[in-house]
């Protein structure tokens, strides 16, 4: 009897439904005619959590509407007594209803966020490869709690028919209204349920608010559910026939939309008191930039019109810096590139993702790096088209091979000689210190966790440079290529994808490793003076009330225009995007206890050059509890 009842409660719950993905509809149309695919980075996706956002309201609104008139439509269409003749109870009736209907209320929500999910995956780039799945699963459970609560405050209201609207505005402008006055109050507040708060990396369990609205919620669903099995009937029919009259259905809706009203009007103001709140100084308004668009025979660049004079030498030549990297990969021309000169990602000078790429333009220091930096990231671009669309994201996994390429491209091509050196110098130091192994090589996220993620750039070019020298020009772009072939061995990673790709290739892979290593040794002999008197900074763990900071202790001198730095990270197993830093100079550098996980803080101390490659000391972690 169960798949009936579940078939009549879809059937007549189809309109919400529908109704739902429409507004998912609208969504993705909104955000495509607003941010180009490819376009959205991770950061933007928690700007929908926020409590008083599109993603929560709308939620709110189809659980509560829904809720509505889940149960009272059968009393007022008269086919609860048609359902108590077949063969089930009316508190099998009840489950079914609540399900499917909170099942109907949440394809809203958790299709956006897919769309969310998959709008992310298209935009991620070589620095910000991950879906971050982990914080979404949390994201999507309180999603369904927070469905479920306002579900059973619906159902609990619905008894009242027309004055269930009036009754919601009032408990949301009391809720307002005691929880400026008591902000502990907020853990009754269902929109700020999903509100993103994290511990470090983390986001944080609101396991208060959750033990208490769900038990709310239960309470709520024991008084829906005992009006439903018959209890109070008398008394529920005596309060309907007191709102036949059509003059207090009018009051109602007034009243009704006036209170929300004064609720809408008060979280403006309340956020207009929290954007000024602490204020001390005048409030600074930052203009809207406009953009700039131009179109080279390569390349469509989109820029900042206050920058255009700085943009001029990029534009002029690019296509040349296109050319130069065609030429050396051995590639057709192919689709116009789409540059994007407003920003890149954090510590980024520029990334690129298939057809596109981007730069930032304000802080490149003069043409020559603009146009290196170009060249730089349009490698990745023509790298990928040589692998293929399917190839693409495998290639980027191969940072030793992606990074050192466009590494190598960049200072050969648009550097003058000699600009590599301090390449050439952290590379010679991580060898000095026995720092560059094969399998870290070969798998970049345990380079990341175990030292350094951008010591690709520096090793990559040395190891791009020693397989140029023995195979030739072509021997990076035959091996991606091999990569990248239709009948290429599924599930290969590590170790097992650079081997199959060489062997493919026709290289040595375990040969191209001998010359690198007596690259470095090489380097080495050349360099071994300075890298002997460079000193290695260990630090001091200071305290100052709740905070815990981190000093660099320096035995020696730090060479003329290098600085020590210092980064931080949640925990041992934090992606490397998650990192807070570098910050520079000795310090120290703070920590308060939101950014401390476990009792444990893990830091990581360097040498930055001139040029902004850093030599870090391996990561170290002490107990701050």
């Amino acid at each position: 009897m169960i798949r009936p009842l579940v078939a009549k409660e879809v059937r007549d719950q189809r309109p919400f439904l529908w109704l739902a993905l429409f507004f998912i509809a609208l969504d993705v149309v909104s955000d495509l005619g607003t941010e180009p695919l490819g376009f959205s980075p991770y950061a933007y996706s928690f700007t929908r959590f926020r409590p008083g956002g599109d993603l929560s309201l709308m939620t709110f609104i189809l659980a509560f509407a829904l809720g509505c008139g889940l149960l009272v439509r059968e009393q007022d269409d008269r086919t609860l007594e048609f359902l108590d003749a077949l063969p089930t109870s009316r508190w099998t009736l009840f489950w079914v209803k609540l399900l499917v209907a909170l099942a109907t209320v949440l394809v809203f929500p958790l299709g956006t966020m897919l769309w969310m999910i998959f709008h992310q995956f298209v935009s991620s780039t070589s620095l910000e490869p991950g879906l971050h799945l982990d914080m979404m699963a949390v994201a999507a459970v309180l999603r369904v709690a927070q469905a479920f609560t306002v579900l059973a405050l619906a159902l609990a209201l619905a008894p009242l028919r027309r004055l269930c609207w009036t009754v919601l505005a009032v408990l949301m402008l009391t809720q307002s209204v005691l929880e400026e006055r008591e902000p502990w109050l907020a853990v009754l507040n269902p929109f700020r349920l999903t509100a993103p708060r994290f511990e470090g990396t983390t986001w944080r369990w609101p396991v208060e608010a959750l033990r208490i609205q769900l038990s709310v919620a239960c309470v709520l669903l024991g008084l829906a559910l005992a009006q439903f099995l018959g209890w109070g009937e008398r008394l529920t029919a005596s309060i309907q026939r007191r709102m036949q009259g059509s003059w207090l259905g009018t009051l109602a809706t007034l009243a009704t939309v006036g209170l929300f009203l004064w609720i809408f009007g008060r979280w403006s103001a309340s956020d207009d008191t929290k954007q000024n709140s602490g204020d001390k100084g005048p409030r600074v308004e930052f203009p809207t930039l406009a953009t700039a668009q131009a179109a080279t025979g390569h390349y469509q660049f989109s820029y900042p019109a206050s920058l255009r004079k700085r943009a001029e030498p990029l534009l002029d030549g690019a296509d040349g810096v296109f050319e130069k990297t065609r030429a050396f990969l051995g590639v057709e021309a192919g689709d116009t590139i789409r540059a994007d000169l407003n920003g890149s990602a954090r510590h980024t000078a520029g990334t690129a993702y298939w057809n596109t790429l981007r730069l930032n333009l304000a802080g490149l220091s003069d043409a020559e790096e603009g146009l290196a930096v170009l060249g730089h990231e349009t490698t990745h671009v023509l790298a990928q088209r040589i692998a293929g669309v399917d190839a693409a994201p495998r290639l980027s996994t191969l940072k030793l091979l992606s990074e050192g390429l466009a590494s190598y491209v960049e200072y050969r091509l648009f550097y003058p000689p000699g600009a590599e050196e301090e390449f050439q110098l952290i590379a010679a130091a991580l060898r000095a210190r026995r720092e560059v192994k094969t399998e870290e090589l070969l798998d970049y996220e345990k380079l990341a966790a175990e030292r350094d993620e951008n010591q690709v750039y520096p090793l990559g070019r040395a190891f791009i440079e020693v397989l140029v020298r023995r195979h030739g020009d072509g021997a990076p772009g035959r091996v991606i290529y091999a990569l990248g072939r239709k009948d290429a061995p599924e599930g290969l990673e590590g170790a097992l994808a650079w081997q199959d790709a060489f062997q493919t290739a026709g290289i040595d892979l375990s040969q191209v490793f001998d010359d690198f290593f007596a690259y470095l040794d090489e380097q080495l002999e050349l360099r071994r003076e300075v890298i002997d008197s460079l000193p290695r900074p260990r630090g001091a763990v200071e305290r100052d009330s709740a905070r815990v900071g981190i000093r660099a202790i320096v035995d020696g001198t730090v060479p003329e225009g290098w600085e020590v730095v210092c980064r931080f990270r949640a925990n041992e197993t934090s992606n490397h995007h998650t990192f807070d830093g570098p910050y520079p100079g000795a310090g120290p550098h703070w920590r308060v206890p939101a950014d401390i996980s476990e009792g444990r803080l893990w830091y990581q101390l360097g040498l930055r050059t001139p040029r902004g490659l850093v030599l870090y000391e391996p990561w170290t972690m002490v107990r701050v509890e």
